[in-house]
């Protein structure tokens, strides 16, 4: 199995390895269209102001939901802290993750405007990736049992680079109901790499139960070309408290990330 990191956690790659029960139906929704041409792109509501953000700690479990069971396969720690970067302040996001294929990860992001910075990331001990960011561009690259590959890629203002980068920027935009945003997703995986378009919709309102009682959310959905991550964010002081994601080789699995922690 191709190591990847792609927006959602890539862990879950690895996870779908679990076991699979017998008759699992197919659940995957495509879910809202990405625009089609010019005259249909929403707006653009990325760098969103990083001075409103807070150091947080934050812990999920990790579950792959079948139509009969659910399994839990690993934990995620999500740590926001003040820092530097080249002598300048910046955020830093310090990811760990545990199950079958551990991995860590730091994201730092420009403090005011929270545009990604450095990205570096170790899978399962064995692939590694680095990637700088500038303006306009990226450039870094990636290693593991398959190989090398050397990554250069223009971007805009609007690129999202990696799961915790989403959560945090999801925190600080504006949300209502029916409201669509376009961004940009930077996918990387040890074979290739690309930025492709997204579009973020709030698709409604919905109470939450989960271990840490229940919370009043925006349901939002980020719809790429490979499809769909639904994510449950509380309306009052926003964090991501669920996210689920269909699995695209398993047709009737979902992978959920559920919020047992915040500090």
């Amino acid at each position: 199995m191709t190591a990847r990191w792609p927006l959602l956690v890539f862990g879950a790659m690895a996870l779908a390895a679990a076991p699979r029960p017998a008759g699992a139906q197919d659940t995957t929704r495509s879910g809202p269209p990405l625009p089609a041409d010019t005259d249909t792109v929403p707006p653009r509501t990325l760098p969103v102001n990083g001075l409103l953000l807070r150091q947080q700690h934050l812990r999920y479990e990790m579950r792959l939901v079948f139509p009969d069971s659910t399994h839990v396969v690993g934990t995620r720690d999500v740590d926001i802290e003040h820092s530097t970067y080249a002598a300048f302040p910046a955020w830093l996001i310090a990811e760990t993750r545990t199950g079958s294929v551990p991995s860590t990860d730091s994201l730092y992001m420009s403090y005011v405007d929270l545009r990604p910075l450095h990205w570096t990331s170790v899978l399962g001990g064995r692939s590694r990736m680095a990637i700088e960011f500038t303006a306009d561009s990226l450039y870094g690259g990636t290693s593991g049992p398959s190989g090398n590959q050397n990554i250069v890629l223009a971007h805009g203002r609007d690129l999202l680079a990696g799961t915790s980068m989403t959560e945090v920027v999801l925190q600080l935009m504006p949300h209502s109901v029916g409201r669509v945003d376009s961004v940009s997703v930077l996918e990387v995986d040890l074979g290739a790499s690309r930025i492709v378009p997204g579009a973020l919709s709030v698709d409604g309102e919905q109470d939450l139960d989960t271990s840490l009682g229940r919370f009043h959310c925006w349901v939002i959905s980020l719809t790429t070309p490979d499809g769909v991550v639904d994510y449950w964010l509380s309306e009052s002081d926003p964090v991501v408290v669920r996210t689920r994601q269909n699995l695209p080789h398993q047709p009737g699995v979902v992978f959920e990330q559920a919020l047992v922690d915040r500090q």
